[in-house]
């Protein structure tokens, strides 16, 4: 097994799920039905446990999505009550683009503590450049808060995801801070590319770069090395096929210099996020 040197530097890991056990055992149910079987077995406590006695990881951020409307008030309720019994967690909000008042659920996240939104372009069959969404991102503005997308084509495709379904974000809303999951992949050079270009566009390692597990996301080296400012460490646990450590290996593996892998590691997002 590969064993963390606890002298190297402290981590942030930027995408990891605690879901509400109803909601865990829905997504359980669908990956395994899709072939997808994780080896972290354990309910929200159980993989918080896994955070809080982690040596190297001092913040992690988690969070939920909301599948259909209606549901996004109650699983950010979760979240917030989550962050209370938690040293480390970071916790994102919910939404549903067909949800009531959303500049009104993005205050209401904002007020229970939650850092940012959390949209699943893919599983909430809304694109980001969908006008439904204006409303939200207007609030996420004016409250300071970032919007972390999945809004790449891996590991499932669907109309709603690719970068061409998001270019349009940034052009009409400068301002906004948004996170691309999985580095975008498989268009993470697209996605990096934008990142570069854009001074509010960062990106998620998650679930990038294992070589091993079948469906891994792959990325360009060295657009990933040019935009390293640009890109925060996070895992996607516990929905790995992989071991927690290797996520972090790989990283450390890839051929940045010191400074921009520490920055990677945890001060990129310990910068963004203002710890």
């Amino acid at each position: 097994m590969y064993c963390l040197n606890k002298n190297r530097s402290p981590i942030i890991d930027f995408h990891t799920h605690l879901f509400p056990q109803k909601l865990q055992q829905a997504i359980d149910k669908w990956f395994i039905e899709h072939n997808w079987e994780f080896p972290f077995k354990g309910g929200w406590k159980e993989r918080l446990d896994f955070f809080e006695n982690h040596p190297r990881v001092e913040k992690f951020l988690t969070f939920g999505y909301a599948h259909k409307p209606g549901i996004a008030r109650q699983l950010n309720d979760f979240y917030g009550k989550l962050q209370e019994h938690s040293s480390k967690a970071i916790a994102l909000m919910s939404a549903h683009q067909d949800d009531d008042d959303l500049p009104g659920l993005v205050r209401e996240g904002a007020a229970l503590g939650l850092a940012g939104v959390k949209l699943h372009h893919h599983v909430q069959l809304v694109r980001p450049d969908d006008a439904r969404l204006y409303p939200l991102y207007e609030e996420v503005i004016r409250q300071g808060l970032f919007v972390l997308m999945h809004a790449g084509r891996g590991p499932f495709s669907n109309k709603f995801v690719g970068f061409e379904t998001f270019r349009k974000v940034p052009e009409l809303y400068p301002e906004l801070k948004v996170v691309i999951a999985h580095l975008g992949a498989p268009e993470a050079d697209e996605f990096i590319d934008a990142a570069l270009h854009y001074e509010n566009i960062y990106l998620d390692t998650s679930y990038t770069f294992i070589r091993t597990p079948e469906m891994a996301l792959e990325a360009p080296v060295r657009l990933f090395k040019k935009a390293a400012h640009k890109i925060f460490f996070a895992s996607d646990f516990p929905g790995i096929c992989h071991r927690y450590d290797d996520s972090v290996k790989v990283i450390e593996e890839i051929g940045l210099n010191d400074e921009a892998l520490k920055g990677v590691m945890y001060g990129n997002a310990s910068k963004f996020l203002g710890l």
